[in-house]
């Protein structure tokens, strides 16, 4: 009986696919869809690139036809309808707005963010204990 045998052999694990969207250095949306297997990305197909709010809904819809062609789509009834906006994309190509130096530290090591500190008022577990003890 023969058998293939090779110590370079790996699983190829699950591929997944998916739809993104990303921020282009023109400031426009890019609708991608992603083929993944395991941790490493395959395959992108660019589907195109949004400068408003309809040009993006309209490339998500194709994005999904794209990744589930042929699909139908099952009757619901009326569900709540989320437009897809622009805004909603992270924009990483312009200045950071906060600076970037680590907050100067306060008394006991604290960031002067939270020097205050927090109080503890009650956990979950101690109104178990309450309820329980009381009945």
């Amino acid at each position: 009986m023969w058998a293939l045998r090779t110590s370079s052999w790996k699983p190829l694990g699950v591929a997944s696919r998916f739809v993104r969207k990303v921020r282009t250095a023109s400031g426009a949306v890019a609708v991608q869809v992603v083929t993944r297997r395991g941790r490493q990305v395959e395959r992108v197909e660019h589907v195109g690139s949004a400068h408003t709010d309809a040009e993006l809904a309209l490339l998500l819809a194709a994005a999904r036809e794209r990744l589930f062609p042929g699909h139908g789509v099952l009757d619901l009834g009326d569900l709540p309808v989320v437009p897809a906006r622009m805004d909603e994309v992270a924009d990483w190509t312009g200045e950071p707005e906060l600076p970037l130096q680590p907050a100067t530290p306060a008394a006991g090591g604290r960031p002067a963010a939270v020097s205050a500190g927090g109080r503890v008022v009650g956990t979950s577990a101690d109104l178990l204990w309450a309820v329980l003890t009381s009945a």
